[in-house]
């Protein structure tokens, strides 16, 4: 089971950014013992959240960053919520692996800035946060 979660994970190493390169947003990929359908989240929507806070507030926010490529599978704590550094903010699956997404300061979730079961590149911005 572990080969097949690494070559899936391989699979979408390549297949993500050739699917952002070519604005396809959706597609079925037959697998063995089932099919995967992928849907990527517009990179508009992303730009739009880091286009409205970056030139006001890329002082005042600090974006916690994804360990590594991988699904964001969950959330552990809503927009509003104050958390202290070190705080688990969600997970990211990996293969096997479930890697947690630590807050880098103490602060308030401002934003979710990646659906829960989207792919997330190495360092891609998942939350944002505003320091103390």
């Amino acid at each position: 089971m572990p080969d097949h979660n690494t070559q899936l994970i391989d699979l979408l190493t390549v297949l993500v950014p050739r699917m952002r390169e070519h604005g396809i947003v959706s597609c079925d990929v037959p697998l063995e013992e089932g099919q995967l359908k992928l849907e990527l989240t517009p990179l508009q929507i992303v730009d739009v959240l880091h286009n409205v806070s970056t030139v006001e507030s890329a002082a005042r926010t600090v974006d916690a960053l994804s360990p590594e490529m991988g699904i964001f599978s969950e959330a552990v704590v809503e927009e509003g919520l104050h958390i202290t550094k070190g705080a688990i903010l969600g997970f990211v699956d990996v293969g096997p692996l479930r890697l947690a997404l630590d807050a880098p300061v103490s602060g308030t979730v401002l934003l979710c800035l990646v659906p829960v079961n989207s792919v997330v590149g190495y360092h891609q911005p998942v939350f944002r946060i505003q320091p103390d």
